[in-house]
């Protein structure tokens, strides 16, 4: 006798009651999903420095790095000790930069 796992869960999608019970499941997964990826999104100095070094304790390396490359400082948002950048942007400059690249994999 074998099972038809496939036709069940088919059968199971099409009854209103299987969706009700999916519907909470499912929407705190995407919801938690969200919020990580928007907690993530915005990177403080210290958080873009590890980003772009890979490493701790680069944020002093990073400040001067921002000098050489205002274009750095040009796609954050914010200033002084509020000053933000999204991770997308850094990994956008990272691409377009290939010394950035090799400083990165050096850490």
């Amino acid at each position: 006798m074998s099972l038809d796992v496939a036709g069940l869960l088919a059968a199971a999608a099409g009854d209103p009651r299987f969706a009700a019970a999916l519907k909470p499941i499912v929407k705190d997964a995407v919801r938690d999903a969200l919020s990580e990826s928007a907690a993530d999104s915005w990177l403080d100095t210290a958080g873009a420095a590890r980003h772009i070094y890979g490493c701790e304790g680069q944020e002093e390396a990073f400040r001067k790095l921002r000098a050489r490359h205002p274009d750095l400082d040009r796609f954050s948002v914010g200033e002084h000790k509020l000053r933000r950048w999204k991770r997308a942007d850094l990994d956008a400059w990272l691409t377009s930069n290939p010394r950035a690249q090799r400083r990165r994999e050096q850490g």
